[in-house]
This record gives structure tokens, C-alpha cells and sequence, in this order.
């Protein structure tokens, strides 16, 4: 079912992916990069928040009212490359001994239930070992199975909050209110849960056991929060907010350039890119200036320095001035928003976006591997529809016959169409 040229390191692995929005599905596409065989096994008829209308992020061709809505789901697409979807109503028993069959013949199930669900469904690692003992099994909820929290539901600005990471961010004299919401603990949790799973694959292939990984994905999150809590620990100090700016090093931000909404970030860390950072502007004064001289002065004199430093940039093109920074040595690079990426001749050159062709969406530019493996150009299949490969999967990989499948069909087991009373919530 791979359908891979080349033999990748995962192939012949096998996943089944139920989780949903952005942690565990990348999570799977990066298995499935791999060259892991990654079933995606959606609900049926409940939608998942990506593809539900209403809360979705984004429509190709910013239609939400063109036809199948759901497949043209931006967020929804943009994680779920690499993958053969299907759709299941696991509450129905049909749905449910499909799913047996299925978790009988995979390596590897994801879920990202908050805990306590998948026992209710009858899918939790107990059950599903009975099914197949050699199965890997990884459980990302929000907070882990276990614990004062273990039923609580969240998605990646809640998890934000808990760790304090939201506190940390936005600009000196404003409150939480104003900080915007960003997803940092969904991209750090599908690389740990992916990471997690290769581990487990490792385990299995030395000792032939199965094994159950319960991931919490605020506890995947907060060692990337160690420097503060380690300052607390030893010192008594809360972080403050800082904008763009760094803790010890001066000049250290985003600074305007010429144009509208325009940026380049500069970050300082020697007395070597300071002195360069002088001369390409053409202020060797700076250098000799008693508030800069040395990285201490620097620190204290922050307004200063920044309002002189875009004084410089204000009159640059915010490339124009990366080229002369960076050829200088001095690390810096423009803001590019999503028009400036795509068109990235660093990006173009690697080969980093990938033009797949989406069955209802068309042809499109999709964010490419992480990874060279060295051994031939990687072709990902494109995001699936909703239920593409229903006949496929149930077929050639389960070995159901034509007229199961269309029971299957015909009693709304599996489906390719959400009915509007679960999906239209607009």
C-alpha cells in the first residue's frame, strides 16, 4: 500500500491515525514521510473540528460554501499528507468489529482522546491488545492518563496556558488579553509523539513486545521551558515580557523596514557581529558611542540603540538589508509572510514545497518533508477526501468482500459525505 519508489526507513510499517486537528495527524504524516503505510480513520458522522464548517481555519480558494466544504478545509489538508483515509462510525458494531480487523493487522494506533474516552469506545490499550499484542500504542492527550487532570479537553492555546508559555509572550506593560494565540505546543508534541513511536518500534523489534506509550503533551512541552523554571528554582525570578527582544543580549529584535508592514530581525550575540552591525550600517560611531560599547551599556540603553538601529532600516528593503547583514556576518534575516515562503528561491532550490494534486482541491503547494533521506525524491500522496479510500482499505488491505463494504455503505457505517445536521455549525 506504500506505493514508495525507494525503500524509506519505515516501510512495511503499518499505522492506523485517529488522532485529530494538528499534533497527532502530523505526527502521523511524519510517519508516514517515513515510509510508514499511515490509514487516517475518521469519524463517521461526527466530523473533526478541521474539517467542520464554521471552525475550520481557511478554504481553498476562500470559499467555504463551494461544494464538499470539508475537503477543501485548509487546516485539514495541510497536516494529513501521506495517508489513506477512511471514515468509521465506531458506535455502530459494524463500525466496531472493522475496527478489530483493522487493529489486528497495524503496527502502530494513534489516538489523541482526552483520557477516559478511548475505554468508552472500547478502543483504549487493554482492548486493543487483546486485538493485537504486538500493537504500539500511543495515547497524546492534553494532560496524560492519569491524574487530577486526566479528563480535561484541550486543544494547543490551552496547553499554552497551562505551561505558563503564554505569560511569557507578548510585549512589556500589557496583559494576557492582548498576547496572541499560537499553536507552539501542538509542533512540539507531534515530533515527540513521533519520536515516541520510533523508540517503541526499536523496543518491539529487540524484546517482540508490544507497548503502550501514555504522552502528555504539556509534559512533552515544558522542558522546552526549562531556562525559566530553573531560574525560578534557583533565583526567585519570574520571567517578564520582552517583546522581540532577549534576556542578556542587546541589539536583539524586529526592526521596520521600508514598505508596508515590512521586518527584519536582527540578533547580536558577539563583540565581532556588533562591530560588523556598525560598519555595514555605516555608523562606526556606535562603536565609540559610552551607552554601546560594551554588551552590559548595550542592554541598558535598548531604546536607544533600537530607535537608531531602525533609523538604518526604515530606509532598506527588508531583503536588501538581510543580504548586506548577513554577507557581513551578522545574524539577520527578513519577516516573510506566506507569498514571500512560497517563493523562497532557498526553498525553491531544495525542493521543500511539493505540488500534489488533491482530488476536489486540484493541484496545490503543500510543505514538504523535514528531512533529505538521501535515497531518491520523496513523492507524498496528497491529503485524501473524506473517505476516498473506503473501498480500497476495506477491501484490498481488510479482505472484505464488494457486499460488505456496501453494507457497510448503505446502513452509514462509512461514508464520504457529512450529513448537514453534524456538519454545517455556521
Amino acid at each position: 500500500m506504500s506505493g514508495a519508489a525507494v525503500a524509506h526507513p519505515l516501510q512495511g510499517v503499518r499505522v492506523l491515525d485517529m488522532t485529530e486537528v494538528w499534533a497527532g495527524p502530523m505526527a502521523a504524516s511524519l510517519l508516514g514521510d517515513l515510509g510508514a503505510t499511515v490509514i487516517k480513520l475518521e469519524s463517521f458522522p461526527r466530523p473533526s473540528l478541521t474539517r467542520l464548517k464554521g471552525l475550520s481555519i481557511g478554504y481553498s480558494d476562500n470559499d467555504p460554501n463551494a461544494p464538499r466544504p470539508w475537503d477543501r478545509a485548509a487546516l485539514h489538508n495541510m497536516a494529513n499528507r501521506n495517508k489513506r483515509g477512511v471514515t468509521l462510525n465506531l458506535r455502530h458494531p459494524k463500525g466496531m468489529d472493522v475496527f478489530r480487523r483493522l487493529a489486528g493487522k497495524v503496527d502502530v494506533l494513534l489516538t489523541s482522546f482526552a483520557a477516559g474516552a478511548a475505554a468508552r469506545l472500547g478502543v483504549d490499550y487493554p482492548a486493543v491488545s487483546r486485538m493485537n499484542p504486538d500493537i504500539v500504542m500511543l495515547s497524546m492527550s492534553g494532560w496524560g492518563e492519569e491524574g487530577p487532570y486526566k479528563g480535561y479537553s484541550a486543544l494547543g492555546s490551552a496547553l499554552d496556558g497551562f505551561t505558563g508559555h503564554h505569560a511569557m509572550r507578548g510585549y512589556p506593560d500589557t496583559d494576557d488579553s492582548t498576547t496572541p494565540i499560537i499553536q507552539h505546543a501542538d509542533a512540539v508534541a507531534c515530533v515527540t509523539a513521533a519520536f515516541a513511536v520510533l523508540t517503541a518500534l526499536h523496543h518491539r523489534n529487540r524484546t517482540g513486545e508490544g507497548q503502550w506509550i501514555d504522552m502528555s503533551q504539556v509534559e512533552s512541552f515544558l522542558p522546552h521551558l526549562g531556562g525559566v523554571f530553573m531560574d525560578y528554582a534557583m533565583n526567585g525570578r519570574s520571567p517578564t515580557r520582552l517583546g522581540s527582544r532577549h534576556r542578556y543580549l542587546a541589539p536583539h529584535g524586529c526592526y521596520r523596514c521600508r514598505g508596508d508592514d515590512n521586518w527584519l530581525v536582527i540578533n547580536v550575540s558577539s563583540e565581532e557581529e556588533w562591530l560588523s552591525l556598525c560598519r555595514v550600517t555605516g555608523h562606526d560611531e556606535w562603536a565609540r558611542d559610552p551607552r554601546y560599547t560594551d554588551p552590559i551599556s548595550r542592554l541598558e540603553n535598548q531604546d536607544s540603540l533600537d530607535e537608531a538601529i531602525q533609523g538604518w532600516t526604515l530606509g532598506k528593503d527588508k531583503l536588501e538589508a538581510m543580504g548586506l547583514l548577513q554577507e557581513a556576518g551578522v545574524p539577520a534575516h527578513a519577516v516573510l509572510d506566506d507569498a514571500d515562503l512560497y517563493n523562497d528561491p532557498h526553498l525553491k532550490a531544495r525542493g521543500f514545497f511539493k505540488k500534489l494534486n488533491h482530488p476536489v482541491v486540484g493541484e496545490r503547494d503543500y510543505p514538504g518533508f523535514l528531512w533529505d533521506l538521501g535515497d531518491g525524491p520523496q513523492e507524498p500522496l496528497p491529503p485524501s477526501a473524506l473517505g476516498e479510500h473506503n473501498d480500497y482499505v476495506y477491501g484490498k488491505f481488510l479482505g472484505l468482500s464488494t457486499e460488505d463494504i456496501q453494507a457497510l455503505w448503505d446502513e452509514g457505517v462509512i461514508g464520504e459525505e457529512f450529513p448537514p445536521e453534524t456538519y454545517d455549525v455556521a
